[in-house]
């Protein structure tokens, strides 16, 4: 394909008069005509330039586009279907031509494009060759068009002249200069972030872009969709001048005139920042030209933006609109002085010292203060779940120059007091699930003022005359396990582990026990516990409590010899706990060998017994101390930590595990042995052999390395299933009922097999609900553990820079990276080793930085011991 020019004919002139209608006074503009005939395309380019008033000048330039067949169209001949495009302001106007063929009458419409300039079409119906050229209104070209505004229209073509004829007399509308991007220019553009910048263009970057510098000598390559205005009348502009004119145009910016400008210019179709000038400042200085532009940029209550970039266009809005954008913008600058109060309260609680905050109700009192805080604190704990909050946080944020950021937002809570200092977050995200409603808290007063009777009142067995240890930590509140032992005529001892009885209070449909169902465990923290019952049952009627007589479920245990079970037997029973211990008190009285109490000796002697049994049976040990944490007044600054070590190892440790371990397999003995279904609880033997472990030194190394070997748990609800850790045919959890909803299933299957009824779950209710009270017992672990290692971060952070302490190397990770274990806190960490080491080393390390609410410890190695 190739094409050619010619021009068809010389310029001509035709007088207005001779077509009967007046002549609008038309400025230079073009008239572009497209023309389909089979599959060539034409174009004609008019230039009509007003010589005199009443006068058109017509001068045609013709451009051919000859197909791949070679066919070229006939010259001078207009197809049918023609669109004419008017690049000018001016009205409608009405396109013919004297004798020759006429093509008849066709539908005609006018659209206004974005730019100023109309378009100007014939509807008629396309033909077959032409299809793909119309749109579906009908109209021969790619653009859409506004509805019909005056037909019928008529053209006719005689000798390749097109005489325009105009419709009506068009008024004159405002103009304006073109801006032109050159060297020197003054410009504003908008960065990707919205920031608005005034620069200098400097040259050209490629085809289409421009090298701009700000007053800073701060360079950029602006796109043109980037550029919001060009400042006219300005030539060779230099950047160090850009600061003391944004200084002139904020003398001069005044949003009360554009009210003055819009009131004499409403009845203006279209009008420019130049034009606006005029009317407020009466120059169209540059100054004044960009101070009128940066009002309506920023206040576009009276004028509508119709076009951006280089040549801004804006039309005044109606006054209904006015009114209507008045009144909100009313409101918002209302909403801008509260945030703004807001934003003020929040810098003086910022500037307080922690021990002198506001209280965190203050933020309460006034309605505005409360939503805007609780946006806050919404942003920070569920960031995805209101969209308004979010908005609301954002907002605050942003007047505050901070950045959008959920963990921003909580330093910010922090520092209003709002929050505590040492704050636990993912403990106020769990606070609606963990905090009792006001339903729970009925049930628990009705039932403490009309207690349910005993259901099992006629089968409990009096056990009262046996001495009764209750064994536990000395911060522990719900007791729900005791112990006691006899020796048998025969020689063989006699054990029996005494339960708490939650059941015994609450039936199992009880609101109370699906909240516990829903809870799933009792949670342990430093500084607190999150009960599954609510205290004043958990830590009264229900525990074995010191000198009570207590309703209990006792499993009674006789062992073999060599520590294995010979009989069992379950019964529901009445208890007076004797002692009340702590691990510390039960370790003294095993050293000292008090005479005056031999039945503890008995409970020690069946532990050891029972852990030789499971020993020889392929259980593993895999304990490591761990770190004990005590936290009070942790919502002060200055909270008191302790941290101790808890030792697993130790001879009460050794002896509670190993009665409760004893008591939960005669208990799936039981379960099977009458087809109960309970939550079993097994594990498939670990062939982890000795190559894993045979270069692994003992003590911690070998624990922590025993523990990732060990395969998961399996739970059955129809059999017990060995478990190979602990060295047992069968294993249920029985001992805590208080504490994790498993053992409570168990609980109340087994009291219903004890008073004949049928169990209130078949198999399928225990799976499923064991398995969520397994989810529940993950997260509970994940809180503690997370809660254990803030506070011992923040106990590491209140020590010397520079303590040093011993470790142990477990692992080694990547590069120089170790896992290490520090002996004198039991704590599990991190660092990076400066000499060769292999695992199992002792080694030095210091602390240089720990940041608890960063979540950051970092140590120094120092040397190898």
């Amino acid at each position: 394909m190739h094409c050619c020019r010619r021009v068809l004919n010389p310029p001509c002139c035709h007088r207005a008069s001779e077509f009967g209608q007046s002549v609008a006074m038309f400025s230079r503009r073009t008239v572009t005509v497209w023309e389909s005939h089979r599959a060539l395309c034409r174009r004609w380019t008019d230039e009509i330039a007003g010589a005199a008033a009443g006068r058109i000048v017509l001068q045609h330039k013709e451009e051919f586009c000859r197909s791949t067949s070679g066919t070229r169209a006939s010259s001078g001949l207009l197809g049918s279907g023609a669109f004419i495009r008017f690049k000018s302001l001016k009205a409608v106007c009405t396109v013919s031509a004297g004798g020759g063929r006429n093509y008849g009458s066709y539908n005609t419409a006018l659209h206004q494009l974005p730019n100023g300039q109309v378009s100007y079409g014939w509807k008629r119906r396309p033909r077959k060759h032409e299809s793909h050229l119309f749109s579906r209104r009908g109209f021969c070209h790619e653009e859409a068009f506004v509805p019909e505004i005056r037909r019928p229209k008529s053209f006719r073509w005689n000798r390749g002249r097109i005489v325009v004829k105009a419709a009506s007399q068009a008024s004159v509308q405002t103009t304006q200069a073109q801006a032109v991007l050159k060297k020197g220019a003054l410009m504003e553009f908008e960065r990707e972030s919205g920031k608005l910048i005034l620069a200098v263009a400097q040259k050209p970057d490629g085809k289409k872009n421009w090298i701009a510098v700000d007053q800073g000598g701060n360079t950029y390559s602006v796109r043109p969709q980037q550029i919001t205005y060009v400042v006219p009348g300005i030539e060779d502009f230099n950047p160090s001048n850009i600061v003391s004119f944004l200084r002139s145009v904020d003398d001069l910016e005044d949003m009360d005139l554009l009210e003055v400008a819009w009131e004499e210019m409403s009845s203006e179709k279209l009008v420019f920042p130049e034009n606006l000038a005029k009317v407020i400042y009466s120059e169209t200085s540059p100054i004044e030209c960009y101070t009128v532009h940066r009002m309506l940029s920023n206040n576009q209550i009276y004028f509508r933006c119709k076009q951006q970039g280089l040549n801004p266009t804006y039309e005044p809005r109606p006054p209904s609109q006015v009114k209507e954008l008045l009144q909100k913008h009313l409101a918002d600058e209302k909403a801008r002085k509260l945030l703004l109060s807001y934003v003020a309260a929040v810098k003086a609680a910022l500037q307080c010292p922690q021990g002198e905050k506001p209280a965190a109700s203050t933020w309460s009192e006034d309605d505005y203060f409360h939503t805007r805080t609780e946006a806050l604190k919404s942003y920070v704990l569920k960031p995805q779940k209101d969209p308004t909050h979010k908005k609301y946080a954002e907002e605050v944020l942003e007047t505050l120059n901070l950045t959008k950021n959920p963990v921003i937002a909580l330093n910010l809570l922090i520092g209003m007091g709002v929050f505590p200092l040492h704050v636990n977050v993912d403990l106020v995200k769990m606070k609606d699930q963990l905090e009792f409603t006001k339903d729970h808290l009925a049930a628990v007063e009705h039932f403490l003022n009309s207690p349910q009777d005993d259901p099992d009142m006629g089968t409990r067995k009096d056990l009262t005359a046996l001495k009764v240890y209750t064994i536990d930590s000395e911060d522990t509140d719900e007791i729900d396990d005791g112990l006691s032992a006899t020796r048998l005529a025969d020689g063989r001892i006699k054990v029996w582990v005494h339960v708490a009885d939650p059941t015994r209070w609450l039936p199992h449909d009880h609101i109370l026990t699906r909240e516990a169902e829903a809870r799933g465990t009792s949670i342990y923290l430093p500084d607190g516990t999150v009960p599954m019952f609510p205290m004043e049952l958990a830590a009264g009627v229900m525990s074995l409590k010191q000198g009570t007589e207590c309703c209990a479920v006792s499993v009674s245990v006789v062992l073999h010899e060599d520590g294995s079970i010979a009989e069992y037997a379950v019964m529901n029973s009445t208890v007076r706990p004797t002692y009340r211990l702590s691990y510390d008190n039960v370790t003294e009285l095993l050293l000292m060998e008090v005479p005056e109490e031999p039945e503890l000796y008995l409970l020690a002697e069946a532990a050891t017994m029972r852990a030789n049994w499971r020993h020889s049976q392929g259980a593993i040990t895999a304990q490591v101390p761990e770190t004990d944490v005590k936290v009070t007044n942790a919502d002060s600054p200055d909270p008191t930590i302790e941290l101790t070590v808890k030792d697993q190892s130790t001879p009460a440790m050794q002896l509670v595990a190993e009665m409760m371990i004893m008591c939960g397999e005669a208990i799936a003995s039981i379960g099977e042995e009458n087809r109960l279904s309970l939550p079993y609880r097994g594990q498939a033997q670990t062939d982890y052999g000795s190559r894993e472990l045979s270069n692994v030194p003992d003590g911690p190394c070998r624990a922590f390395a025993t523990r990732r070997l060990l395969g998961a748990v399996d739970m059955s609800s129809t059999r017990k299933m060995a478990h190979a850790s602990l060295g047992l045919p069968g294993y249920v959890q029985f001992t805590s009922p208080i504490r994790r909803y498993g053992d409570l299933i168990a609980h109340y299957q087994v009291k219903a097999f004890l008073r004949g009824d049928v169990p209130p779950y078949n198999s399928g209710s225990v799976e499923a609900k064991t398995a969520l009270a397994n989810v529940r017992s993950k997260e509970a672990r994940r809180l503690q553990s997370s809660a254990v290692r803030y506070w011992t971060l923040a106990y590491f952070q209140r020590q010397p820079k520079g303590k040093i302490y011993e470790a142990v190397v477990l692992q080694f990770m990547k590069d120089r990276q170790a896992s290490i274990f520090l002996v004198d806190v039991a704590f599990k960490c991190s660092v990076m080793l400066t000499s060769s080491v292999s695992v199992g080393s002792e080694i030095l390390v210091a602390i240089h930085e720990s940041d608890p609410r960063k979540d950051v410890l970092t140590l120094k190695h120092l040397s190898n011991l």
